[in-house]
């Protein structure tokens, strides 16, 4: 999309004028009211994560192709004159970088998962949505479809795997309810989500018992329900009052997904959007 639609991306990064923020403040804050019905409480992550952290959560076993990292630059080894050279022709070579020790998580709910380390879960379960930044090395950028830094909005439920069904339910039937009233078409699929080694006994029970489900508008995926099953609780000692690992699932509602689909879905009529959003909200609530 262009300039005069309120959106500008560049290289995998999106600036939004003044009519798409506002849509995106009242979408958050529709997705944000509900979480806070569920019971779920607020939680602030960083937006930078220890390398090693990530590491035991198989991240870089997993994802490598999508990681991006963040290192120091080396001053006193590369000269400032160097430094200098290097950032006007645009990019820091690696001469000139430290150790790259903190990451750009790509994915909110990690943060999460690593803030209840070492954490025994209440009876009642624990249940928290975030607001995250993620970053993602993709291999190409499409407009708001595809972006190197982009926000999600997750609710994330820690508990027993009864707590995490209930979870899930609750969660995509508002998913299927907010796409209704805002008239927004999405199509409901099963999809694969590799938190585990590909060639493991999980991922054959993967196959057979599916983990994730996408909602798609027009190929693109801008939600997802998905559970874990005991995997974060195994790699983040996250327990159960009576002894053994914590399930955890989580909803995620990619910000400037939705924010292409509604876009789209209405001719890039930001009014008609707002409008269309504010009366879900109406509705829902």
């Amino acid at each position: 999309m262009s300039f005069k639609t309120g959106v500008r991306t560049s290289e995998g990064l999106a600036a939004l004028a003044a009519e798409p923020t506002r849509l995106v403040e009242t979408l958050d804050g529709i997705c944000t009211r509900w979480a806070r019905s569920t019971g779920a409480g607020a939680l602030t992550v960083p937006p930078l994560l220890p390398v090693a952290d990530l590491a035991g959560l198989d991240v870089y076993q997993n994802f490598p192709q999508l990681a991006l990292v963040a290192g120091p630059l080396d001053v006193t080894g590369a000269g400032v004159d160097r430094i200098g050279q290097e950032a006007a022709a645009g990019n820091f070579g690696a001469g000139t970088l430290g150790p790259a020790g903190l990451a750009l998580p790509s994915s909110a709910c990690y943060g999460v998962y690593l803030h209840y380390r070492h954490r025994e879960v209440p009876e009642e379960g624990e249940l928290v949505t975030v607001l995250g930044q993620c970053f993602r090395n993709e291999d190409h950028f499409d407009g708001l479809r595809r972006l190197k830094a982009f926000r999600m909005r997750e609710v994330v439920a820690l508990g027993t795997p009864e707590q995490m069904a209930a979870h899930l339910e609750r969660s995509a039937r508002f998913v299927a309810t907010l796409a209704a009233e805002i008239g927004l078409p999405l199509e409901r699929r099963t999809a694969s989500d590799p938190f585990y080694d590909r060639t493991s006994d999980r991922a054959t029970f993967q196959q057979v018992v599916p983990v994730k489900y996408e909602y798609v508008y027009q190929d693109l995926a801008i939600a997802s329900v998905n559970t874990h099953y005991t995997f974060f609780g195994e790699r983040c000692s996250l327990r159960l009052p009576g002894g053994g690992a914590a399930s955890t699932s989580c909803v995620g509602f990619g910000v400037e997904r939705w924010l292409h689909a509604l876009a789209d879905h209405f001719d890039g009529d930001w009014d008609r959007a707002q409008y269309a959003v504010e009366r879900a909200g109406k509705s829902l609530f």
